[in-house]
């Protein structure tokens, strides 16, 4: 069994149908993990929710929070609070138009809002921005992505920090994040390792297997 880390997907089903070929995926066997992010940008968001639900039914997918997600469930409660969901770059509208016309609109909201701010491994810390820092320190804990929140937006610092804000772990585990895109996914600094290539914008999706660390990327066309 392996485990992979994914990149952020911006509703790019196609190309995470490429890249799951091209490493050999076996459901019954391995496990993909997405960064956050899984939705907006894309025009087939819809369809990526739903392939992606029936794999957390199945077993073989989940996903931690990424910044998208919070402006989404922000916006259903209350949309005059979180207008950036409806922004144009942003592309939240991409998600609100597949969830309107579809029928499990309830199921796929539910559980979008029970993903995690962050997945812990053995050896790893899984979050879509970064850890926030130990106040007086250049370290990271999961203990404050709760806790942390930006100042302005109220939203999670954990899900928005970007380099040079990266923290890594107090305890000495590596932190993977999506968010900030790279050029190619792999260690930026010491303890934390970025998978976010910009799929929505490159058509490249990358992903990292825990077990090895070995990395992996698929080139597609994004849509």
């Amino acid at each position: 069994m392996a485990t992979y880390v994914v990149g952020d997907l911006h509703g790019q089903v196609r190309i995470l149908e490429g890249l799951l070929e091209k490493i050999s995926f076996s459901p019954g066997k391995d496990h993909l993990v997405a960064v956050g992010d899984v939705i907006d940008r894309g025009e087939n968001t819809g369809d990526l929710l739903r392939f992606l639900f029936s794999g957390a039914r199945d077993g073989w997918f989940s996903s931690v929070m990424g910044n998208h997600e919070e402006v989404l469930l922000g916006h259903l409660k209350n949309p005059k609070s979180h207008p950036l969901c409806t922004d144009p770059e942003f592309g939240g509208k991409k998600t609100l138009e597949a969830l309107s016309r579809s029928s499990d609109k309830k199921d796929l909201i539910h559980w979008i809002s029970s993903w995690p701010l962050f997945m812990e491994k053995s050896e790893y810390i899984i979050v879509h921005g970064g850890l926030p820092s130990v106040q007086g320190s250049r370290m990271g804990d999961t203990d404050l992505c709760s806790k942390r929140m930006e100042p302005i937006t109220g939203y999670h610092t954990c899900l928005w920090v970007r380099p040079p804000k990266l923290c890594p772990s107090y305890d000495g585990r590596i932190v993977i994040s999506g968010h900030s895109i790279v050029p190619q996914a792999g260690l930026v600094q010491d303890g934390i390792i970025l998978v976010d290539t910009g799929c929505y914008r490159t058509g490249k999706l990358s992903t990292i297997r825990l077990e090895d660390r070995s990395t992996f990327e698929y080139q597609g066309y994004p849509r």
